[in-house]
């Protein structure tokens, strides 16, 4: 059975949805917590934490004393940084939408293991989304999660509730880990990404830490001519010299 969900997470998709369909755009002042209050009947507490969770995914810019904004989009995705994909489509002006394809508890095999540092058959929950924008699909999320981090996470809707916002509220990331890679599509991304045997496929692989613990490993995968990271970094005063 789904939980219901949370009240928050329906005012963060009120706004990214008007956002999507360009109802405010970059730059663009959003309602105010008390105009959002009246309108969705809901509490202020609410909607301060969703524009909080907003603002700290880059989606809308507050202003103090000014109001809050529709961030500028960029036009990559960053690798120094965690980022919901649905929060990246909302800055382009784009529309989201998803499909859980699979979810499960299952035993890790000797890589999951090796990249969680347990032992090969220790279980960990799994769940496999397809993420589209603008209805065209843009990325299959296989995400795996410590059984012993979000014990429930096998119950969440992930259709209505972010798989990002739900990990984050339980703690938040204090390390990761990027890595990248073309390649040529196998069978289920050339099936879900609509992909012909000979187009490109970029393959992400994420492992996220809490603590000293490794508590996700997330494969992303997206069509490679839709489809561009970055990163930037500042060299420290010692490599520079």
């Amino acid at each position: 059975m789904h939980r219901p969900t949370p009240l928050y997470e329906r005012v963060k998709r009120h706004i990214t949805d008007a956002i999507s369909a360009g109802e405010y755009r970059p730059g663009e002042r959003l309602p105010s917590e008390n105009e959002l209050v009246a309108a969705l009947s809901v509490s202020r507490m609410t909607v301060n934490r969703a524009l909080r969770e907003l603002s700290r995914d880059g989606v809308i810019t507050r202003v103090q004393g000014a109001g809050s904004f529709v961030s500028e989009p960029g036009p990559d995705t960053s690798l120094m940084e965690v980022k919901d994909i649905r929060h990246t489509i909302a800055e382009r002006g784009g529309r989201h939408r998803c499909t859980p394809i699979g979810a499960r508890a299952l035993p890790a095999t000797a890589e999951i293991a090796e990249a969680f540092g347990f032992a090969p058959g220790t279980i960990v929950l799994n769940a496999e989304i397809v993420h589209f924008e603008n209805d065209a699909p843009l990325q299959i999320e296989r995400r795996f999660v410590r059984k012993d981090f979000a014990p429930d996470f096998l119950s969440v809707d992930f259709e209505t509730v972010s798989v990002f916002d739900y990990l984050q509220a339980i703690a938040p990331v204090s390390e990761l880990e990027h890595v990248v890679e073309a390649a040529r599509p196998d069978a289920m991304e050339a099936r879900y990404l609509a992909l012909g045997p000979g187009d490109p496929v970029i393959r992400v692989r994420r492992r996220t830490w809490v603590g000293d613990s490794v508590v996700t490993l997330t494969f992303f995968s997206h069509p490679g001519d839709r489809y561009r990271v970055a990163a930037r970094v500042r060299p420290s005063d010692t490599a520079k010299r």
